[in-house]
C-alpha cells in the first residue's frame, strides 16, 4: 500500500487533525451588521435565521438558473457583546474572492459588511471519533472564550474547526494538538507534501465532497445534479436567489446528468485513469453515459472509486458498469449512492433535535420546531418522526403545498407508513382536491391493516376490510376482463386485471398478466414491481429478482424514486436469503 494509502485508511480507524490553513485548504468570509441575516436569507440556500448563537449549517450560493456556484457552511458567531448577529461563512480557499465579490455585488440595500478573513484567523481542523473528546479539552480554559468551534464534516466523520482571531493573547493550539496525540489522532503532514495532498483528496472522493473548480465550475452545474440539495436547501424558508429552478426540479422532474459513485475492482490500489475531471464517460462500446468527477481509493472499500455524473439510464445504484477509461482500458465497476462514507454520529445529532424540536412545540413555539426539524433533516433526511412532525406542523399553518412536498419526500423512506397517507389526504382535501384526498385515504386504510398487531379487534377490522377489498376487486377483475376481450394488448387493462387477480390471492393467473403488461407498458415502473412480488409470493426468486433489475432500470430512467427504492430492498432481501454458494 502507498504512503497515501496508510493515512488513508489511518485517518479512517484513528482520525486527523490539522492546521486550519493545512490540508483542508479553506477560507473564511464574514457577514456583519443590522441587515446581515436578512441579507444571507435571501442569498443563501439553508434557513440563515432559524441558526441560535453559535449553530452551523451546510448551504449554498446559487445563481438566477439554479445552478451551484459554491457549497459553504454558515455559522452564527456566538454572542460577545457585538451589537448585532455576526456570521462566518467557511469555503474551500481557492473561492473565496468569487463568493464575497458575489455577495457584494448583490447588496443593493441594507447595512452589511462583507468581508474576507481568512489571512486574520488561526486554529485546528479536527476529524474521526474521537474528535469530540479532543474539543472538550477546551472547556473551562482562558482560550475558550476566545475561539469559534464550527461542525464541518470535510471527510465523512464528524470534524469540527477550532478557529480564533490570529494573534489572541492565548491560543488554543497547543492544547487541541495535545489532545489530539492523546487520542491517537493522525498529525496531518502540510499540504506540501504530495502524498498528503493526494490522501486528502481520497477522503473526501470517498466523503463525496465535490471539490468546486476540479467536480463542477461555479454556475455550470443544477444543484440537483450535485446531490447536495438534500442536505443544504430548506424546504420551509422564503425566496432565496435560485429557488424557483431548484422547486421546479424537485416537484416536476429530474435531471439529465446525477452524481454517483463508482467501486471498481477491489484489491488493487490502481486509481482509475481519470486523468481531467469534466471529460466524458464512456462504456465498454464508447457510448457516453456521463461526466467524471474526482477519482481517488478508498480504504474502507479496499477499492479504486470515482465520483462521476451519470446519465438517468446508467445511475441506478447497483447497476454494474464496464467504462472504458482514458488510457483505453476497460474497467468493471458498480454504481453506488454517493458518500461512500457518512459523518457518524449525524442520525443521534438528528434524533436529538427532533427531541428538542417536540419541547419546542409543546410549549407552543411553533417556528422554533419548524427550525429544529430543518435541522434535524439536514442531518438524516431518512428520520421519518421529523419529517412526519415538520409535515403536520407546516399543515397547521394552512402551508399544505410545502407540508404535501413533506410527506412525499417522507413517503419515498417509509413507504409502508399509513400516517404518511392519512395526512395527505387531510391536505389535499383543504386544497379542494377531493379525488387525490380520496386515494390518498384509501392507500392509508391499506397500510394501516398490514400494520396492525394480531389482536382481536384488529383481526375484525382487517376481515371486514378483506371482504370489501374481495368485493372491489372481483368488480374490477370483470371490468378489465371485458376490455381484455376487446383488446388483450391493452397496458392499462392488464395491469388493472393482474393487480385485481393479485388481490384475490390468486398470484397464478396474475402473473401471466403481469409479463405481458411489462411488454405492453415497458416504461411503468410499478409493473415490474407488482410483477416481482407476484414472482417472490409464487416461490421464484431468480425470476422475481430479474424483474426488479429490470424495474431499477426504468425507475432509475424516469425519476421514480418510491418504486426504485423499495425494488432496491426487495433485491437485497432476495440476495440476502439466497443460499452461500461455495
Amino acid at each position: 500500500m502507498s504512503r497515501a494509502g496508510d493515512l488513508c485508511r489511518l485517518a479512517r480507524e484513528r482520525g486527523l487533525f490539522t492546521p486550519w490553513d493545512g490540508a483542508p485548504s479553506l477560507g473564511a468570509i464574514v457577514v456583519a451588521g443590522p441587515d446581515a441575516g436578512e441579507y444571507l436569507q435571501s442569498q443563501l440556500t439553508s434557513d440563515v435565521l432559524a441558526l441560535a448563537p453559535g449553530a452551523t449549517q451546510p448551504s449554498a450560493r446559487l445563481n438566477r438558473a439554479g445552478a451551484l456556484v459554491v457549497d459553504l457552511s454558515v455559522t452564527r458567531l456566538p454572542e460577545r457583546g457585538q451589537p448585532f448577529p455576526t456570521y462566518l461563512l467557511i469555503v474551500d480557499r481557492e473561492h473565496v474572492t468569487l463568493l464575497a465579490d458575489d455577495l457584494r455585488a448583490n447588496v443593493v440595500t441594507g447595512d452589511v459588511l462583507i468581508d474576507d478573513l481568512t489571512p486574520d484567523l488561526d486554529g485546528w481542523f479536527v476529524a474521526g471519533p474521537a474528535a469530540a473528546a479532543v474539543l472538550a479539552t477546551l472547556a473551562g480554559m482562558p482560550a475558550a472564550a476566545q475561539t469559534w468551534t464550527i461542525d464541518l464534516p470535510l471527510t465523512g466523520d464528524a470534524g469540527f474547526l477550532v478557529l480564533q482571531p490570529r494573534g489572541a493573547a492565548t491560543a488554543p493550539g497547543p492544547a487541541v494538538g495535545a489532545a489530539a496525540r492523546a487520542q491517537g489522532l493522525v498529525e496531518w503532514p502540510t499540504a506540501a507534501d504530495p502524498e498528503a495532498a493526494r490522501a486528502w483528496r481520497w477522503l473526501r472522493v470517498e466523503a463525496g465532497r465535490l471539490l468546486p473548480g476540479i467536480d463542477y465550475l461555479p454556475g455550470r452545474r443544477a444543484l440537483a445534479q450535485t446531490g447536495l440539495d438534500q442536505q443544504v436547501v430548506s424546504l420551509t424558508k422564503g425566496c432565496y436567489l435560485g429557488q424557483e429552478v431548484v422547486a421546479r426540479v424537485r416537484t416536476y422532474g429530474s435531471v439529465p446528468e446525477a452524481v454517483r459513485a463508482l467501486v471498481f475492482a477491489a484489491g488493487a490500489e490502481d486509481i482509475p485513469a481519470v486523468d481531467t475531471p469534466g471529460i466524458p464517460v464512456h462504456d465498454a462500446d464508447g457510448h457516453v453515459i456521463g461526466t467524471w468527477a474526482s477519482a481517488g481509493w478508498s480504504s474502507l472499500w479496499q477499492a479504486p472509486v470515482a465520483l462521476a455524473y451519470l446519465d438517468r439510464a446508467h445511475r441506478a445504484p447497483g447497476t454494474p458498469l464496464t467504462v472504458k477509461m482514458a488510457d483505453g482500458s476497460l474497467a468493471p465497476a458498480q454504481v453506488r449512492l454517493s458518500p461512500l462514507h457518512a459523518a457518524v454520529g449525524a442520525a443521534d445529532r438528528a434524533r436529538h433535535l427532533h427531541e428538542r424540536a417536540v419541547h419546542r412545540f409543546g410549549l407552543g413555539d411553533d417556528q422554533g420546531a419548524i427550525n429544529l426539524l430543518q435541522q434535524a433533516l439536514n442531518n438524516d433526511p431518512s428520520l421519518a418522526d421529523a419529517a412526519e412532525a415538520l409535515g403536520v406542523i407546516l399543515g397547521r399553518h394552512g402551508r399544505f403545498h410545502e407540508a404535501i412536498d413533506i410527506f412525499k419526500q417522507l413517503e419515498e423512506t417509509a413507504p409502508n407508513e399509513p400516517l404518511i397517507h392519512t395526512n395527505l389526504s387531510l391536505f389535499y382535501m383543504k386544497l379542494g382536491d377531493k379525488a387525490e384526498a380520496e386515494r390518498q385515504r384509501e392507500q392509508a386504510t391499506l397500510k394501516r391493516f398490514a400494520n396492525l398487531d394480531d389482536d382481536r379487534t384488529a383481526a375484525e377490522r382487517e376481515a371486514a376490510e378483506a371482504v370489501a377489498r374481495r368485493a372491489d376487486a372481483d368488480r374490477k377483475l370483470a371490468m378489465f376482463s371485458e376490455v381484455l376481450d376487446l383488446d388483450p394488448l391493452d397496458g392499462l387493462a392488464l395491469m388493472g386485471a393482474a393487480n385485481a387477480l393479485a388481490a384475490l390471492e390468486r398470484p397464478l393467473e396474475a402473473e401471466p398478466l403481469y409479463a405481458r403488461a411489462r411488454v405492453a407498458q415497458p416504461a411503468n415502473s410499478a409493473v415490474y414491481l407488482a410483477h416481482g412480488r407476484v414472482l417472490e409470493i409464487l416461490g421464484k426468486p431468480v425470476e422475481a429478482a430479474e424483474a426488479y433489475r429490470a424495474g431499477v432500470a426504468v425507475a432509475s430512467r424516469k425519476g421514480d424514486l418510491q418504486p426504485l427504492r423499495e425494488m432496491e430492498h426487495r433485491l437485497l432481501m432476495i440476495t440476502a436469503e439466497s443460499p452461500a454458494r461455495g
